[in-house]
């Protein structure tokens, strides 16, 4: 199925969100009314259980409907929030209906599992939608990750690590109380990382945002609440985690789902406005930090929020100036075809004729062009005249040496400069360009190839000409002589006779 046609899924409510949407919010409220109505535990308990793991069967439907085919993420994020409901089902449902646990590590074990399970299933996304990590998406990620570490260190963790910390306090239950911030932040992390790496932009994707933010929100306030002693059972928090499990699901089982793991089209490269100021507001929040510290009274961390807004700073510069470089490399890349642009091989020609006429090095130039474009243009349209023109640069590309420089030079045009390269040797070259266009025909529909030629008109400096003006004008004049006499050939200029100096008398 086509990726943008599984994108508009879901614009119509009725293709596939009107029961997980009716079946997530009739379980937060049927939980709110259980707690309303004063219902007996019991029944609060087994609607809060069965609102979380609701988002295992939504995505089990999911796979078994849209059938991605990155399964296994899917599956450990699914076993992720699984362990999670189980969990819940000891901590609230079980004591309801049997009592208290004997041991309530058994209630530790399985959400501490669900941490390295999820983010498992987020790391093998992270690979398959991003291969390579481009640098611009990784610095984005960084610069995400410190600030919101450094937030969730000072309020959350480090909170919790005092806390823990008395002499009394096994070392054991000390660690198991950090897992829990640490484990949420890294989910958080990740999905941020995720979402900031590029590829096509899904409402699948969008979603599990928003589950992150709400599920590992609500993990924080409750911890926060905690270490206050005002934690209320069975209203917000509760609320939420359903809400959570909920957009987990919905997220598992829209369309889209099956293309969360497949390569993206995009690199992050670009900075959007949304992107932006996603990076202003994390670099803001350092400062941030350690304003609310003073205003509060709290212990401040000055050291630490100093070394942090160091790095911030490094990323963001790092960031500009690769954006700077990237903004450097679209102006001299053709869009198209990914090929150099006019201007930029204007910029290096006269580097190139330079070096021809001080050191005596030929530089040979072929300007070449598309017999009959337009008729390919009128006849098939100009989405078939575009799939000609990239599948010649990517022959020219594949037909040079590596110091050869291949441009797109205008419309249907191009240009192929040799360094090095003399009279003799860039007509062998030039045939071979000629020869490998047509040699296969260019697909330009399923249905339909069809046979492309071109015209070839060649110059060499400094045999032929010495200013880069002359060259381009001696091998443009060339290459209308080939269009004049048919198409589909190389013209080239004689090389004027060596002259030798007559000894005087």
């Amino acid at each position: 199925m086509d990726p943008m046609t599984l994108i508009s899924l879901g614009h119509r409510p009725t293709a596939w969100i009107r029961w997980p949407v009716l079946a997530g919010v009739s379980l937060i409220l049927a939980h709110l009314g259980a707690v309303l109505s004063g219902a007996p535990p019991v029944v609060t308990e087994a609607v809060f259980v069965a609102g979380t793991a609701s988002a295992v069967l939504a995505i089990w439907l999911g796979l078994r409907q849209h059938r991605p085919v990155a399964r296994l993420p899917w599956v450990l994020i699914a076993a992720g929030a699984g362990l999670n409901s189980v969990g819940d089902f000891l901590l609230t449902l079980y004591p309801a209906l049997f009592g208290p646990l004997p041991e309530m590590q058994w209630v530790n074990l399985p959400y501490l599992l669900r941490f390295p399970l999820i983010a498992a299933g987020l790391i093998m996304l992270i690979r398959r939608r991003i291969p390579g990590r481009p640098l611009p998406a990784i610095i984005d990620s960084a610069i995400v990750a410190v600030s919101v570490s450094l937030v969730s260190w000072v309020f959350v963790i480090d909170p919790v690590r005092r806390a823990m910390s008395g002499a009394a306090t096994p070392l054991l239950l000390v660690i198991e109380s950090m897992a829990y911030p640490v484990g949420d932040l890294l989910l958080l992390v990740l999905g941020l990382s995720l979402m900031l790496g590029g590829g096509l932009n899904l409402p699948s994707l969008r979603l599990f945002g928003v589950y992150l933010l709400v599920y590992c929100g609500a993990d924080t306030w409750y911890t926060i609440q905690l270490l206050h002693g005002r934690y209320d059972y069975g209203w917000g928090l509760e609320a939420s985690w359903i809400a959570a499990a909920v957009l987990l699901g919905l997220a598992g089982t829209h369309p889209s789902m099956r293309l969360l793991g497949e390569r993206g089209v995009t690199s992050g490269e670009t900075v959007s406005v949304g992107r932006l100021a996603l990076l202003a507001g994390a670099a803001m929040l350092a400062p941030l930090t350690l304003a609310v510290q003073h205003l509060t009274g709290g212990r401040p961390h000055v050291l630490l929020v100093a070394g942090c807004c160091a790095v911030l700073f490094l990323l963001v510069v790092a960031r500009l100036a690769g954006q700077v470089q990237e903004q450097r490399r679209a102006a001299i890349t053709d869009t198209l075809t990914g090929l150099h642009t006019r201007r930029y091989l204007n910029e290096i020609l006269g580097t190139e004729c330079a070096r021809a006429n001080r050191g005596g090095e030929p530089l040979s130039m072929i300007l070449l062009d598309v017999d009959h474009f337009k008729r390919v243009n009128d006849t098939y349209g100009h989405t078939a005249g575009d799939r000609v023109l990239a599948e010649i640069a990517n022959r020219l590309r594949a037909s040079v040496r590596d110091g050869d420089i291949v441009a797109r030079y205008g419309g249907e045009e191009f240009a192929v400069l040799l360094p090095r390269t003399s009279h003799t040797a860039a007509v062998t070259t030039a045939e071979r360009l000629r020869v490998e266009i047509m040699r296969t025909g260019v697909v330009i529909s399923p249905t339909e190839v069809i046979t492309v030629t071109v015209s070839l008109g060649l110059a060499t400096v400094p045999t032929q000409a010495e200013t880069p003006d002359d060259l381009v004008n001696l091998a443009d004049k060339l290459l209308y002589e080939s269009k004049s006499a048919g198409r589909n050939r190389l013209t080239t200029a004689a090389i004027p006779p060596a002259t030798h100096p007559v000894p005087s008398a």
